[in-house]
């Protein structure tokens, strides 16, 4: 069914053949007609950047954007209602934007305008962490990318392993200046009862600031938000979860930073 609210997905592996999300444009479009459906009317296209296997500069990013938002926009897709309304433009837009590994080489890539940030906007960057833990001397690099005028917002803390059993560090990193972003499925509990517990401690402690898909496919990883919205309802009560989806995200689009609440320590 789909959603009430018109949502914004900002982080989504939904570009054909830049990473481990779709490989083809008919998987990326079968994975937008999903998003339409769930109530997403805005994707942040963010592939795997500087991971180690995939680099993904700032030129192909923009380019595989406009290559998704021609295929949405052209004569085939005009009747298609699931995507399109046909008394109005399209109303399914793919923004660019990248999930940036943080490395040695983060700051280098960023300062050569590889690193591309939220919306091509410069003011927010997506920055994800190994999955077993904050990188040493990590509050450094992001301290350094606050020194430059960009936000990093951390994808999905509540799957770090260090985060999960030591919240502290990840507090500090809030505090700093940086914000949050969970994943969906965490929420909804498809990475697990664990990583459900540790996702719903970092919402009660308004140490999360986005719901996001980190969508990579049609079927296992969809991009679908609502879900996990209702979830995060119960917890945070639904102004705030719908705000994760909608006001937070809008604010970043526009350049400007969430009004969102103090953290609390864990």
């Amino acid at each position: 069914m789909e959603s009430t609210i018109e949502m914004i997905d900002i982080h989504s592996h939904i570009l054909p053949g830049l990473d481990d999300g779709p490989q083809t444009m008919e998987e990326s479009i079968q994975m937008c007609r999903i998003a339409y459906q769930d109530g997403i009317r805005t994707i942040v296209a963010t592939p795997h950047t500087l991971n180690g296997v995939y680099q993904n500069g700032k030129s192909i990013i923009l380019s595989k954007v406009n290559e998704l938002n021609d295929a949405l926009n052209n004569s085939e897709l005009k009747l298609d209602s699931a995507i399109r309304n046909p008394q109005s433009e399209i109303d399914l837009r793919i923004l660019p934007g990248s999930d940036v590994h943080l490395c040695e080489t983060t700051l280098q890539q960023v300062d050569q305008g590889e690193a591309i940030t939220i919306g091509d906007g410069g003011k927010y960057i997506m920055i994800e962490f190994p999955s077993q833990a904050i990188p040493y001397q990590g509050e450094r690099v992001l301290f350094q990318l606050l020194g430059r005028g960009l936000i990093p917002i951390i994808s999905h803390p509540e799957r770090n392993l260090e985060i999960g059993k030591r919240p502290g560090r990840y507090y500090e990193i809030i505090k700093m200046g940086c914000l949050g972003q969970v994943t969906a499925m965490s929420l909804t509990g498809e990475f697990g009862p664990k990583v459900r517990q540790w996702a719903e401690k970092l919402l009660k402690g308004w140490l999360v600031h986005f719901i996001a898909s980190d969508a990579h496919s049609p079927n296992g990883r969809p991009p679908i938000l609502s879900a996990a919205v209702k979830a995060a309802a119960k917890i945070v009560g639904k102004e705030e979860a719908e705000k994760m989806v909608t006001e937070y995200p809008k604010a970043i689009l526009e350049g400007r930073r969430p009004n969102i609440p103090d953290p609390l320590s864990p």
